[in-house]
């Protein structure tokens, strides 16, 4: 796509700068990836700090929102200038990301034949040594490697890469362009890849933010039945070596999982939170969106985390505190409670 033709897609689209109109604009990046010739979204002081400071983030555009441009100062706005391929702006950047991500998405993911079977086709690569069972459908581009195990109504998405001993079990889901690694072991039913759950509210209308990041799962990684794994907005959700996901587990867009993340059954995640390595969130634990929590740290079952945890925290609670502080908590009010009954 051609800078010029980003304000056919949103109207309240201006260039500040003054930039060749005719340069290729390959896509929408976020701050972990930093993508070239890719743009990259701005819409506060904390976005824009991590942009200039970046030492990878040359040779991409930036859009800016109105509001927040017209509080920039002027040694900000001549840095910006200076680092970027080119600065635009837009009215509201959030509404901007789902007028501009739907051409994106159609550009990137195109129109790909998941109607016929890729093994028909001839687009598909398949080792000889996998064991694939009937009623399996794969897509084009799909690479199956060595020793892989596929059981009946598993649907492989095009552009998927499955590595080696990995065992997908009955009616699992792989939408396009997820990468799992090797000896890793997907239970019945689970949808890894699905759009997140990405929508902004204006006038009436939830308008969609399209999704191209997709998953990568590491290696030796175990997710139960049931369990859901949304792709991520425009760079991947990962699920780091050695995880372990119990079923009916919800990871949201952009979630980033460390080495040997433990969850267990029933957890939500929000989008956009970091867990660290050996993290263990106990049973039907719910995270809020874009949380940072360390590594080793363990979480109560039924906990509600809406703010960022040290490594090696032990929480407990809503909202999730040190599990001793909580426990005092729940002993205080209990004997409160029942100092109540004894004077009625």
């Amino acid at each position: 796509m051609k800078l010029g033709s980003l304000k056919n897609f949103d109207p309240s689209f201006q260039l500040i700068t003054d930039s060749d109109q005719t340069l290729s604009v390959e896509g929408i990046t976020d701050t972990s990836e930093f993508l070239p010739h890719h743009i990259l979204f701005i819409k506060n002081k904390f976005f824009l700090n991590e942009y200039l400071q970046s030492a990878f983030a040359d040779h991409l555009g930036i859009i800016l929102d109105k509001k927040f441009q017209e509080t920039m100062t002027p040694e900000q706005t001549e840095a910006t200038s200076q680092k970027a391929l080119w600065v635009g702006a837009v009215q509201d950047v959030n509404l901007a990301m789902s007028f501009l991500s739907k051409p994106f998405y159609d550009e990137k993911i195109g129109n790909p034949n998941d109607m016929v079977d890729g093994r028909q086709m001839g687009t598909a690569t398949v080792h000889p040594s996998a064991w694939i069972a009937q009623g399996v459908f794969i897509g084009e581009r799909v690479t199956i490697n060595a020793n892989v195990k596929i059981h009946h109504g598993v649907t492989i998405m095009s552009g998927a890469m499955i590595d080696e001993g990995t065992e997908l079990f009955p009616n699992t889901t792989i939408y396009r362009n997820v990468k799992i690694g090797s000896n890793v072991r997907i239970h019945a039913n689970c949808v890894i890849g699905a759009d997140g759950f990405g929508y902004n509210f204006s006038k009436g209308v939830h308008h969609k933010v399209w999704h191209v990041g997709s998953v990568v799962i590491g290696n030796d990684v175990e997710i139960g039945g049931g369990t859901c794994i949304d792709g991520g907005t425009f760079s991947p959700t990962y699920i780091g070596n050695g995880s372990k996901i119990d079923n009916q587990v919800q990871v949201g867009h952009n979630c980033k999982l460390g080495t040997g993340v433990v969850l267990c059954g029933q957890v939500g995640i929000g989008g956009s939170t970091v867990i660290g390595d050996y993290t263990v969130l106990g049973g039907a634990a719910m995270v809020a969106n874009g949380m940072k929590i360390g590594k080793g740290v363990q979480i109560a079952g039924g906990s509600g985390v809406t703010g960022a945890i040290e490594d090696g925290a032990v929480v407990g609670g809503f909202p999730a505190r040190d599990i001793k502080e909580w426990f005092k908590g729940v002993a205080y009010v209990r004997r409160q409670s029942l100092a109540k009954d004894k004077k009625d």
